[in-house]
């Protein structure tokens, strides 16, 4: 597959993520070292300064990494949730990548985490559930 198609289908994952529900604010592919591959918002706020930002996305992979080590005795991870005060974001394996979508804080997080499933299923991705 074409580095220009790949992107693509990155490209039309993240905007069917996005619309899935009005609360989602962002949608950002990382690839295995943390580093992003894609990125779409919805609203032109920077929640995290850039510097931070690259930490985040680095702790987001190395969780979801560190998580597969216990892949063998818990099964495999379909997701993580993480609530805090102001938003909240669920992070989806993706093959070596992990799809991390932040959300505002008043939110359904089983609901919109099935429908993210779905829209990364209809996408031809394969998740890791």
């Amino acid at each position: 597959m074409s580095t220009v198609q790949k992107s693509l289908e990155t490209e039309k994952l993240c905007s069917s993520i996005l619309t899935v529900n009005k609360n989602i604010q962002s949608v950002t592919v990382i690839n295995k070292n943390g580093r992003p591959i894609e990125n779409m918002t919805r609203e032109s706020t920077d929640i995290i300064p850039n510097k931070e930002n690259e930490m985040f996305l680095m702790q987001c992979a190395l969780t979801m990494s560190m998580g597969r080590d216990f892949d063998e005795y818990l099964g495999q991870i379909g997701y993580t949730f993480v609530a805090r005060k102001n938003l909240s974001m669920f992070s989806f394996p993706i093959d070596n990548n992990v799809i991390l979508v932040t959300s505002k804080a008043n939110i359904s997080p089983i609901s919109i985490a099935r429908k993210i499933i779905t829209a990364i299923n209809e996408n031809n991705v394969v998740h890791s559930s």
